[in-house]
């Protein structure tokens, strides 16, 4: 996923306040580290708690981000 898709997706999403995709920046920095440092088979549920807390992002917005980087 590119930037610009991600700015579109981000400017275009009218779900709830708390389902909004996070900032370009903190998605950014989300996927290197997921690149980086994470399998498929490490990256559980707690793994992305984890990293929601890290970057105070909501739990549902974390895995929208990874669903639409998966797309």
């Amino acid at each position: 996923m590119t930037s610009n898709d991600h700015l579109y997706l981000y400017s275009n999403d009218k779900e709830y306040l708390y389902h909004y995709l996070p900032p370009l920046d903190i998605a950014i920095k989300i996927s290197r580290i997921i690149s980086t440092r994470f399998t498929v088979k490490d990256f559980d549920l707690n793994r992305r708690e984890m990293l929601a807390d890290k970057f105070n992002i909501t739990d549902y917005s974390l895995t929208k981000l990874l669903t639409e980087i998966k797309n």
